[in-house]
């Protein structure tokens, strides 16, 4: 069976042991992606010097945004498409490149599954069509989670939130609310009090800071609920990133964000880039075997607190970042739209 069909058979309900894959995948990594091997070599850490995942060296999700460097272990006459990350029109943005979406669907289905997060049956999503955003990585997700459903989407190809369709629904059971938070925050805006039926809960990722109004994770929860109409205990927040293909959640109450067995969380201390100490606060590293033919371990902007290898306490971004994600990105749509 090959490294491909390993993973796969994992994220679709099998078994795999994370510590033997994350090597193998460095070492095929190393292999097939030149400009990663470089760095690799640079930093003195090749496959016969690295004995665990927590050496495999990671690299800062700016380096996805250098023009000429294909960060793959492919060619580029095998490019099927790829994912931007979301920013402003002058700024530079990231691109994941992938030859095919597989791996990129077994890990949110699968992941959701690990999760044992709800069944999604009559999703809203507060978005456009993967049509009309082909280059989200968020999009493409609410796709492959509305598979079999009867989705309804919200935001049409210029940017149009229709709010009032959603207010006009004929409920028959509990539904699924899904957006970014600041999407999420405009339809809060433009309609009334929506009381949603028992049992209904709310998708939500993004973060608001650096916008128009600037919220803690607890405000935004608790507008979304208010206006929703939805307990703040069925509210669920994901934390994912166009560089990354796995995707981490809080659910309801819980502090922390959780991830599939098939990804490894590190922290860095700030200053000197090596592994916190126990419940130290640093740069929050990303090691995610999903990222097979791209780059597997990432190191983000995001200050956090490790709590196990799959879980981590987000405290916030770094105040020296450049705002970005994929909020911002609808934000900039409905911006659009309301030209």
């Amino acid at each position: 069976m090959s490294l491909k069909q390993s993973l796969l058979a994992w994220m679709r309900g099998g078994n795999g042991c994370f510590e033997e894959l994350a090597l193998a995948v460095f070492a095929y990594q190393f292999e097939k992606n030149p400009p990663y091997r470089r760095y690799c070599e640079a930093l003195g850490r090749v496959p016969e010097k690295v004995a665990s995942w927590l050496e495999i060296p990671a690299v800062p999700t700016d380096v996805f945004k250098l023009e000429g460097v294909g960060l793959r272990c492919f060619g580029q006459e095998e490019i099927a498409g790829y994912f931007l990350t979301s920013g402003t029109t002058r700024e530079v943005k990231g691109r994941h490149e992938y030859a095919g979406l597989e791996m990129v669907e077994a890990a949110v289905l699968g992941g959701w599954r690990e999760r044992g997060l709800p069944e999604v049956n009559r999703p809203w999503f507060f978005s456009q069509r993967v049509e009309a955003a082909r280059h989200s990585s968020l999009v493409r997700m609410f796709a492959t989670l509305a598979r079999g459903t009867e989705a309804e989407w919200l935001i049409d190809g210029q940017g149009r939130m229709d709010v009032e369709r959603f207010m006009r629904r004929e409920d028959q059971g509990a539904v699924e609310v899904f957006g970014t938070s600041l999407g999420l925050l405009r339809a809060c805006e433009l309609m009334e009090r929506a009381a949603l039926p028992e049992g209904s809960w709310i998708f939500e990722t993004g973060g608001s800071k650096g916008l128009r109004e600037s919220l803690t994770a607890e405000e935004v929860r608790e507008k979304l609920s208010a206006s929703f109409g939805v307990p703040a205990g069925r509210i669920l927040n994901e934390y994912g990133m166009t560089e990354l293909s796995s995707q981490f959640y809080r659910w309801g109450n819980e502090e922390t964000h959780k991830g599939p067995p098939w990804v490894g969380v590190r922290v860095v201390n700030v200053e000197t880039g090596e592994l916190a100490k126990s419940g130290e606060l640093g740069y929050l590293e990303i090691v995610d075997l999903a990222n097979l033919e791209t780059v597997l371990a990432v190191r983000t902007q995001d200050l956090a607190v490790a709590v196990g290898e799959r879980e981590f306490v987000l405290v916030g971004r770094d105040p020296g970042a450049v705002n970005r994600g994929c909020s911002r990105g609808v934000e900039e749509v409905l911006a659009a739209g309301d030209r």
